[in-house]
């Protein structure tokens, strides 16, 4: 007599939702500006033009250098906390963090007051500003690997004679080439892709292929130019990922899972310690303190002109301050809506649906692999006749943010679903309770924490989102971001004290989104008759 066999599905109910989504705002606009807007004519035209060569060989050195000058800046910090215990180490940890979450155009803004006016749009300012940014990659990276590493294979191969050159080669180099490696590509990638860097701090003269997708779509009209170099832009980051991959391999050697015991700072130690502690308090807190303080200035005197013409709405231009406020405002608690309940659904399925999920959690993590300017690209030639013309409606870029924000809340929701024990559903489903009431008053309970996190991230990814932003905001309804960009494109100081102003009220609505992030990412305390967790 034949058996059934219970057949898990390759697609939770749960996944078509997000999957309906990212197929009309992310697949469609891509086919649509590749399939309909770029000949044969486009391709030849652009790859063969010196321009394009001068542009992606500097695009390609530009965040090289980056990378390199990350790493340099960085690793003292990182060192620190991944190989010894100190008090205030979570500070610094925490700290280290700041310029990442930070929008990029805030951090444009803060190096412009810091920076003595001769340097202020060059190719050093956007360099080091590349570096503020992404030191919170490497120690988020690289620390907790070096935290794992077992140090008793070093103090053996310096008991065999080792000499710390060889130990260096042989031992630590192989254990931390991985996230080593891992950390450099993501770096190389998010400054290979700069825009709002390279067109606040850049200048005329400096231009990426991700500034040069911009002009050619919005200055020149050249869609099709502008979606070869898209496409060369992508295929130039898979490649630089490959190869990558091909480096990013542990050797094994019995490299502990679990953290190995840290080592206290001690004489010398200390000293250098506490060096490296205030050296990375300055470098994160100097341009966010110059900020504040150039908000508070016009011109060469000491005036809060600036926040008076931001408080009474003195327009200038097309820019309304309160009008920006009230437009990122508005934008990202719909893009907060939006995002929490597709990333909910997703998650959902990739968690229950476990080995056989992978290919969704693929699809999660590709818009990343699209840069914004490319998508607010493809939605502007997608979404533009009929009832479907929705380039010009405020909530198209809540749409746009929740994309954007959509992969990085995937990723924090998933392990959380992973550690809801299922012998409580289990529990649930034989006192009777339904799919939808255990989704409810089992699962969500238990990842509420994650949740509240995942909506804080997504409202502080809206914020800051500038690249689709500045393609597909209109006139008098601009985010901050936006408003920002275009008050420093300006000229006289009072418009530059603007500038400054909002990025200030930027920066601590982001620090309020952030601060969402970590009470809201804790797990809840509970007694022992009330905790969720399995008892051992």
């Amino acid at each position: 007599m034949a058996t059934l066999k219970h057949v898990t599905p390759r697609v939770h109910p749960s996944a078509i939702p997000p999957l309906a989504w990212l197929s009309t705002f992310v697949a469609l606009p891509v086919i649509v500006l590749f399939g309909a807007h770029v000949e044969l004519a486009d391709v030849t035209r652009v790859l063969s033009r010196q321009s394009t060569l001068r542009t992606s060989w500097f695009a390609v050195w530009m965040a090289a250098a980056s990378v390199l000058i990350t790493f340099a800046v960085a690793m003292p910090a990182t060192w620190l906390v991944g190989r010894f215990e100190f008090r205030g180490r979570a500070i610094v940890r925490a700290v280290s963090s700041v310029g990442f979450l930070l929008p990029s155009v805030v951090v444009s803004a803060a190096f412009l007051a810091l920076l003595p006016e001769p340097v202020e749009t060059s190719i050093f300012a956007v360099l080091i500003a590349h570096a503020y940014f992404n030191i919170a990659v490497v120690m988020r990276v690289v620390a907790p690997r070096l935290e794992t590493f077992d140090t008793q294979l070093v103090w053996a191969a310096r008991t065999l004679g080792a000499s710390t050159s060889r130990t260096i080669t042989s031992i630590w180099w192989p254990a931390v080439r991985g996230a080593v490696v891992s950390a450099a590509t993501v770096v190389f990638i998010y400054c290979f892709t700069s825009y709002a860097v390279v067109r606040t701090l850049g200048g005329p003269t400096l231009n990426t292929l991700e500034s040069d997708i911009a002009v050619r779509a919005y200055a020149i009209g050249d869609v099709g130019g502008a979606a070869v170099l898209s496409a060369l832009q992508a295929a130039m980051i898979c490649a630089v990922i490959v190869l990558a991959r091909s480096f990013a391999h542990d050797e094994d050697l019995g490299l502990r899972r679990t953290r190995s015991s840290l080592g206290r700072l001690t004489g010398s130690r200390r000293v250098v310690g506490m060096g490296v502690k205030i050296g990375t308090l300055l470098v994160v807190m100097c341009p966010i303190f110059a900020l504040v303080v150039a908000s508070m200035r016009v011109g060469n005197q000491w005036s809060l002109g600036g926040w008076r013409a931001v408080i009474s709405d003195d327009v200038i231009g097309s820019t309304s301050p309160l009008r920006a406020l009230w437009s990122s405002f508005r934008t990202a608690v719909v893009a907060g809506v939006l995002g929490i309940v597709l990333a909910i659904s997703m998650s959902l399925s990739i968690s229950r649906l476990g080995v056989r999920g992978r290919w969704l959690d693929a699809i999660a993590v590709s818009p990343l692999l699209i840069s914004p300017v490319t998508l607010g690209l493809g939605l502007i030639v997608t979404f533009d006749e009929s009832w479907y013309d929705w380039r010009g409606e405020w909530w198209f870029v809540a749409v746009v943010h929740s994309i954007v924000a959509f992969p990085l809340a995937v990723r924090s929701l998933v392990p959380s679903w992973r550690n809801v024990t299922p012998r409580l559903r289990d529990a649930a489903a034989v006192l009777g309770a339904s799919p939808t009431r255990r989704l409810f008053d089992v699962d969500l309970r238990i990842v509420r924490p994650a949740v509240v996190a995942a909506v804080g991230l997504i409202v502080a990814v809206s914020l800051g989102e500038f690249g689709a932003a500045s393609m597909l905001s209109r006139s008098g309804a601009e985010t901050l971001p936006v408003a920002i960009a275009r008050l420093l494109d300006r000229t006289g100081d009072i418009v530059r004290s603007q500038a400054f102003v909002l990025a200030t009220v930027l920066v601590f609505a982001c620090l309020a989104a952030l601060l969402v992030i970590d009470v809201g990412g804790r797990q809840p305390r509970h007694s022992g008759k009330e905790s969720h967790a399995p008892r051992r």
